[in-house]
């Protein structure tokens, strides 16, 4: 029941990001990348910290404790950006797809990029994934909005409803 629940979340994360890609998509370069009053200072430093935080938390639940997330700089686009996360987002589905409810109670031990070491159980890490990139889609929204290009309301409760 949990382990379905995070594949459930897992899903409407993938749907709300895809709403969120086709507003992003309209915007051309200079826009795309142009200083904004986001956290990360740009919508490509946004999107790419996004898809940075899925990696990282996706390697540690696999064992590994990487000491650095993406650089933006290392992605000239948004083409690129999605080119990176759509093998992140299937491996994310391959692993979801066995995971039972005793993986979500098992704990994960990881460094974090400070080398300070945690251990946190599985299920608060899937749900710290969804919660991280529902924070950050809202603040694009926001942005998106602005910009004249608004998303679609991307509520769970829409996602459920629709399928």
């Amino acid at each position: 029941m949990i382990a379905d629940q995070m594949r459930r979340l897992f899903s409407y994360n993938t749907w709300a990001w895809q709403h969120v890609y086709a507003c992003v998509e309209k915007l051309d370069d200079t826009a795309y990348h142009a200083p904004r009053s986001l956290f990360q200072g740009s919508i490509h430093s946004l999107l790419v910290h996004s898809m940075s935080a899925e990696q990282i938390w996706f390697v540690r639940c696999h064992g590994e404790s990487p000491n650095t997330l993406f650089n933006a700089a290392d992605f000239a686009d948004f083409a690129a950006v999605r080119a990176q996360w759509g093998p992140i987002r299937h491996g994310w589905a391959n692993y979801l797809q066995w995971l039972s409810d005793e993986d979500c109670k098992k704990f994960i031990n990881y460094r974090n990029t400070k080398g300070q070491p945690y251990s946190v159980r599985q299920l608060d890490i899937l749900q710290h994934v969804v919660n991280h990139a529902t924070e950050h889609r809202s603040q694009l929204a926001l942005v998106l909005h602005e910009v004249g290009f608004p998303t679609e309301p991307l509520d769970y409760i829409l996602f459920r409803t629709r399928l």
